[in-house]
């Protein structure tokens, strides 16, 4: 008997994260995994075209307009998003559940891809975090399988001044002392997980599990900073701020986002070992489907100087 192969569709495909993550499903595409991928885009464009290109239907709609979400779910068994939390996204986000439901989408990867908030971020209420945790419960309500997979960091996106890591001006500033494992994943990492989970959870959905932890590596940022020194061939100052300091900055910005991460590195939400849902041995047992991306592939890569030119 002839395995039957999903039918996928992919929202946000043109944004930063759905790019890598489409790379992959391509890929699948390509080789025989999959019966047929789809993307929705709002408009066209030369990313769109180079998907058509490649064998991807892509298909305009409007995403606050269920009618035109419904016709491009038809006869689709899994949807990935990666739409973000932007202004409008909450009505496109309540309009893509009502098309899911009303098509039959066996599968749904909401737009998570970053730190397990559900289990290790409960001391923090961020809008970020209790926006996703709505429509994650809100898509379970509606009876799909809803799966979260999340990546904790962005390889190849954490290591710059956002996160008060200065390569330019060789200083890293840490809360706390730096010594707490963090894990990241490659952006070719991402999309390869996110292959793998589709297809099992396809072939067994009742079993997969709904929350799934992976990363690529996982390091101290102590160690991280070695790792780039070692390729730059220079010593980075490290500056570290006290615990009760950062909260007490976190609370006078008003909550942001990118400072609240930084403070969830030394806190141990970025900590992997002890992750409930061994993802990278669900999904890529032993590196035998692929060979994760290392940090210090990445230091070559970038010369031991990430963001250099970052202003």
């Amino acid at each position: 008997m002839e395995e039957i192969k999903p039918k996928l569709a992919i929202i946000g495909a043109t944004g930063y994260i759905g790019k890598f993550i489409t790379a992959g499903f391509i890929t699948a595409l390509h080789a025989n995994k999959l019966s047929e991928l789809r993307v929705l885009s709002t408009k066209s464009s030369d990313i769109t075209k180079g998907f058509a290109d490649q064998g991807v239907k892509v298909q305009i709609v409007d995403f606050t307009a269920t009618p035109t979400l419904v016709a491009a779910f038809t006869g689709i068994d899994i949807v990935v998003s990666t739409l973000g939390t932007g202004p409008g996204t909450k009505e496109s986000k309540l309009a893509i559940l009502d098309a899911l439901a009303a098509s039959k989408v066996k599968i749904y990867f909401p737009s998570e891809f970053g730190t397990n908030h559900y289990d290790r971020c409960k001391n923090y209420q961020h809008d970020v975090f209790e926006a996703k945790k709505d429509h994650f419960r809100q898509a379970q309500a509606k009876g799909i399988k809803t799966i979260a997979l999340l990546c904790s960091l962005i390889m190849e996106s954490s290591f710059g001044k956002w996160f008060g890591l200065d390569t330019a001006a060789e200083v890293w500033t840490l809360v706390g002392k730096g010594e707490t494992p963090v894990a990241v994943c490659a952006e070719g990492d991402i999309g390869h997980f996110a292959v793998e989970a589709a297809l099992k959870a396809f072939k067994d959905p009742t079993n997969f599990p709904d929350f799934v932890e992976v990363y690529s590596d996982m390091k101290t940022m102590k160690e991280y900073a070695q790792a780039f020194d070692n390729v730059a061939g220079r010593s980075t100052k490290l500056e570290f701020t006290p615990m009760e300091q950062a909260l007490a900055h976190y609370e006078s910005t008003h909550h942001q986002f990118e400072y609240l991460l930084q403070i969830l590195f030394e806190e141990g939400a970025f900590d992997c070992s002890d992750a409930k849902n061994k993802g990278n041995e669900l999904l890529n047992p032993g590196e035998l489907v692929w060979k994760l991306k290392k940090i210090e592939e990445y230091a070559q890569e970038t010369q031991g100087r990430p963001w250099k030119d970052f202003s």
